[in-house]
């Protein structure tokens, strides 16, 4: 078949002919990977994916050595046996040999993986078969391999993992709720007759018929990263299982078109002498970035977001150790200025002088803190907000020492920090807890009062939290 087009990069020029068919078989093995993947990762059962795909290597060989052929059926049934055996054998392991999980499964499928080098190795000599091409695959290669259909020339590779994608998918539709709730509750889904175990069989099928029709083409390597990378990325960006399916192939996609381009034509730049660099290998570790920035910026688990987090929440902590230390000065009858006040919250909270002066400016523009003649008062809201603070605080000093019998000299610097945790419902049931006797509640254990709770006014909404 003539090239219809080629696509210009800059430093290559690809065609469809070779380059379009790489892309394409790359894409089609991620969506025949996205079901199982899915499972796997969010199962946390990921490294059955690389157990699966190393070990079928012996199914493999063996039903190479049976039947002397490379038919499909006997590739399939040789490892979907051996995958099915590492699952059950790690498993007996575990349970007989009282060796922990991940130990087993490691033991089963290195064993089985060097078996399977012996026997291709073996079987090599009576069948077309390159052990390099089945560890680092050969997916530049795998559009020359091609039957005609309809007048078009298209690679089996790509027939073969449309196929199981397709087998996949449907499977994946039948069983979903059984799957689902089989992944996230084995207990709950026996007792609704969804039989988890052979639930995990069906993904463990999956996952070897995937192996097996990757091969050739995509090759053991890649196919672990295939299986483990865009699920691991898209479970970043989804709580929802058909989130992460999703994500998966969009992942997969993008791996594979970046990946191959990274190979065509950044490889030969930075390797002297190369015409090409592997596109497998280049797809694996576009993968492998694409889950660093995944992991870097989601809006759910990122790096980002999480900093962020933690950053308003040492904000919010120190704008309230703010509030509480003016609200102790204004009970002892002591007013102070702005750089005296900024100093008391490093010495006595240990807050850091930049972020000092990042909450009294905070407080000051959201109206719970005012400057004037060169001091600061806390206005209504402030007091308001003090009040609960200090009485949060003061509960906790009472419940330290009465319930856990702390100290006296001990109680403060724990209740610092459960004073910011501290809502409404709980304060309420720190004071009932701490009620023997109404005097009780009326001082803490240093002698201060204990604030009274305020009724709030719910029609008055509060300002908006600036930090």
């Amino acid at each position: 078949m003539s090239s219809q087009f080629a696509i210009s990069t800059g430093m290559s020029n690809w065609t469809w002919d070779i380059d379009g068919w790489i892309i394409a078989i790359s894409i089609a093995s991620a969506c025949a990977c996205a079901v199982p993947g899915s499972f796997l990762v969010v199962r946390r059962t990921a490294m059955l994916a690389d157990a699966v795909s190393h070990a079928v290597l012996p199914g493999i060989a063996i039903a190479f050595l049976i039947s002397g052929t490379r038919d499909p059926l006997w590739m399939f049934l040789g490892a979907a046996g051996a995958g099915l055996l590492v699952a059950l054998g790690s498993g007996a392991l575990a349970r007989f040999g009282r060796i922990d999980a991940g130990a087993s499964l490691g033991i089963v499928f290195t064993t089985m993986f060097a078996l399977g080098l012996i026997l291709i190795v073996r079987a090599a000599d009576r069948v077309d078969l390159d052990p390099s091409c089945v560890l680092y695959g050969a997916v530049e290669l795998a559009p020359l391999d091609s039957v005609q259909i309809w007048g078009i020339d298209i690679p089996r590779a790509m027939i073969v993992l449309s196929a199981i994608a397709l087998v996949n998918g449907v499977v994946a539709i039948l069983f979903w709720k059984e799957l689902v709730l089989s992944a996230f509750d084995p207990a709950l889904a026996q007792t609704l007759g969804c039989r988890p175990r052979v639930m995990e069989s069906i993904i463990l099928g999956m996952a070897a018929a995937t192996c097996v029709a990757a091969f050739e083409s995509v090759g053991s390597i890649l196919i672990v990263a295939m299986m483990i990378i865009p699920a691991a990325a898209a479970r970043l960006w989804s709580e929802r299982l058909v989130g992460v399916v999703i994500g998966f192939i969009v992942v997969g996609s993008i791996g594979a078109i970046v990946g191959h381009w990274v190979a065509t034509s950044i490889g030969p730049v930075l390797i002297e002498g190369a015409r090409d660099a592997s596109s497998a290998g280049s797809i694996a570790a576009v993968l492998g970035g694409i889950f660093a920035i995944c992991l870097i910026v989601s809006p759910r688990r990122g790096v980002v977001v999480r900093l962020a987090h933690r950053w308003r929440l040492t904000v919010r902590i120190a704008r309230e150790d703010a509030i509480g230390l003016m609200w102790r000065l204004e009970e002892d009858g002591r007013t102070v200025g702005d750089s005296q006040l900024r100093s008391l919250l490093v010495q006595g909270a240990e807050v850091h002088v930049l972020l000092a002066r990042l909450a009294v400016s905070g407080l000051v523009r959201d109206g719970r803190v005012e400057r004037a003649s060169g001091l600061v008062r806390l206005t209504t809201l402030g007091r308001e907000e003090g009040s609960r603070l200090v009485r949060s605080h003061r509960l906790w000093e009472i419940y330290l020492m009465q319930r856990l019998a702390l100290a006296k000299d001990h109680v403060h610097a724990t209740a610092m920090r459960l004073e910011h945790v501290t809502d409404p419902a709980l304060r309420d049931r720190l004071a009932r807890e701490g009620r023997s006797s109404e005097d009780r509640l009326e001082r803490d254990p240093h002698g201060r009062v204990v604030p009274r709770e305020e009724v709030r006014d719910e029609t008055r909404s509060p300002p908006t939290d600036a930090s």
